[in-house]
């Protein structure tokens, strides 16, 4: 896909424009706008630029777009109120993404793609006026901050490279080794090669970080505190860990990844976690899943896909299995002490009993004729304090060290180290209560109260126990962890969208033509398992198959008499 016109190209320049950057060589000129020589003239202005792409990459990983329709089209939470595009894309049956450019909810597609360009412009600007010889340095007696600029520039690239990975389909590589002629002429490449480049960055940060003596200014980072060489890497390191796992598309890809590679870095951990500090009147992103789609009682429930599984009556198989219209809510009979209400609520409504993270809530506020299977009677509750207690002053945390923990336990599995997966999934099962796994090849201990359940009763294996443990834990901790963790997974509902396209705001302006992806026979399309013949597909028919048959046996009259 190539950009040929001038019209083309202020189409590019329309999403990079927010970030107070320019492109460059257009024959329209703005006498109100300095142009790019005048507004980058000072090493103050150069910082200013490239450190401000940090917090335009962070409102994309923290914000409602695209997090909010990824989050339920995964089934981690479950809403089908209009906003954020959750009930055209988080309703049954699925259908493809609407890439019209003036759709109500495009900016589930185009809030990312103009916030990565707006960074990206932002900092190749920057750079490029270091690479013409400018000096971070406000004087001969001051620091030359020149190095510290460089880095801390290819992190927030290496950051927006990998959320337009992870997202879209295919996307501009836009940096400072791209000149103003070559503007007019830049092609997008499919998201491995955007992948690739990430790749690229990160090891240009993790190794200059790691021998690096420089600080990074808190407010640049989220005001937790300054950041030295050493925090610097082990955040790229973090974040390049999280995002290698998330760029498969299919389960066949996930499990082609370097898990090697990524169990080393995960392995290196974290010394705290990673997080925004929204100080009183401070200027910090706001993380909007962790309240609006989680303890915010109006707008969005618990999905009981994630939960379900905990429970022990029934009820979840019952509710998995039944037709969209008979799928009514239910109380969860569990020991899972993350769900069962055991003590009461973060204040101020203590008056109410809830588990570690999730909370009771019983009737949803949903319209029914948008379908009841989206009712829930649970409320994810663990952020609570983060509103009622320490609105402000407070670490909202992103990247944790049970983050890389878990992934970790992912790697040891696909490499074949069963025991150390099982280490871990049963650390996390101890935070449920759970009784832990003795056997890395047997299902879950409990009998009848074994958890996982699976959608047939049975009892879920060492791997559905990683599943639920990681689906339980990481809860609206980064942007969409559930949705690419189901994609690469293999666990979308069927027809879901895999991935964005470019958003049709920017095609149209680009003179394109529109595409999209999802729904039934669409590209990029969650697998209908009615027509899945891969093995897993199989195991999985043959299972639901035995529940049926078990189920007939025991409540049909002429089975019931044949065993007579």
């Amino acid at each position: 896909m190539r950009i040929k016109k001038l019209s083309s190209m202020i189409g590019l320049c329309a999403a990079v424009l927010l970030a107070g950057s320019a492109c460059l060589d257009l024959e329209v000129q703005n006498l109100n706008a300095p142009d790019r020589e005048r507004a980058i003239r000072t090493p103050g202005d150069v910082e200013a630029l490239v450190s401000g792409g940090f917090q335009v990459w962070e409102a994309t990983s923290q914000g409602l777009y695209p997090g909010g329709a990824m989050s339920c089209v995964a089934d981690s939470h479950s809403s089908s109120w209009g906003n954020f595009g959750m009930r055209d894309n988080c309703s049954e049956p699925r259908i493809a993404w609407n890439n019209d450019p003036s759709y109500g909810s495009r900016w589930v597609a185009l809030s990312p793609w103009n916030n990565s360009y707006t960074a990206l412009a932002a900092v190749r600007d920057g750079l490029s006026a270091i690479n013409d010889g400018l000096r971070i340095q406000e004087g001969p007696e001051e620091p030359d901050n020149t190095e510290r600029l460089q880095l801390f520039g290819a992190l927030i690239q290496a950051l927006v490279f990998s959320n337009l990975a992870v997202i879209h389909d295919k996307a501009f590589i836009l940096d400072e080794t791209v000149s103003a002629d070559e503007l007019t002429s830049m092609e997008t490449v499919p998201y491995d090669q955007v992948w690739a480049k990430a790749e690229e960055k990160y090891a240009e940060v993790v190794q200059g970080a790691e021998r690096a003596s420089l600080t990074i200014p808190d407010d640049w980072v989220g005001f937790q505190h300054d950041w030295d060489g050493a925090r610097m890497a082990e955040v790229a390191r973090a974040m390049r860990t999280r995002y290698r796992t998330q760029v498969a598309r299919t389960p066949a890809d996930r499990q082609a990844l370097n898990w090697s590679a990524i169990l080393a870095d995960a392995q290196m951990g974290m010394s705290e976690p990673y997080g925004g500090v929204r100080e009183a009147g401070g200027n910090w992103i706001y993380q909007y899943p962790k309240t609006y789609l989680a303890w915010f009682t109006g707008w969005a429930r618990i999905d009981y896909r994630t939960i379900g599984p905990a429970d022990a009556s029934g009820e979840y198989q019952r509710w998995i299995n039944a037709p969209l219209d008979q799928r009514t809510p239910f109380d969860l009979d569990t020991d899972d002490v993350r769900i069962k209400p055991t003590g009461p609520c973060p204040a101020p409504n203590t008056g109410a009993n809830c588990g570690k993270y999730m909370r009771y809530m019983g009737s949803s506020p949903f319209p029914a004729d948008r379908g009841i299977y989206h009712y829930s009677n649970y409320i994810d509750w663990r952020w609570a304090y983060l509103w009622y207690e320490f609105r402000y002053e407070t670490l909202w945390p992103d990247m944790t060290p049970k983050e890389l923990e878990l992934i970790a336990a992912e790697a040891n599995y696909h490499l074949g180290n069963m025991a150390a997966t099982m280490e871990t999934v049963n650390k996390w099962r101890a935070n449920g209560e759970l009784p832990p796994f003795t056997d890395p090849n047997g299902v879950a201990p409990g009998g009848d109260r074994c958890i996982p359940k699976m959608n047939d009763g049975s009892c879920g294996d060492l791997w559905e126990a990683y599943k639920y443990e990681k689906r339980i834990e990481l809860f609206h901790y980064g942007m969409a962890t559930e949705y690419f963790d189901d994609r690469g997974w293999g666990d979308m509902v069927q027809h879901s969208w895999l991935q964005l396209p470019i958003p049709g705001a920017e095609l149209e302006l680009l003179l394109l033509p529109n595409y999209t992806f999802g729904g039934p026979g669409g590209a990029s399309s969650a697998p209908d398992l009615i027509n899945d013949n891969s093995s897993a597909g199989l195991r999985q028919k043959a299972k639901n198959l035995q529940f049926w048959l078990d189920r007939d046996a025991n409540t049909d009259p002429e089975a019931i008499e044949r065993r007579r």
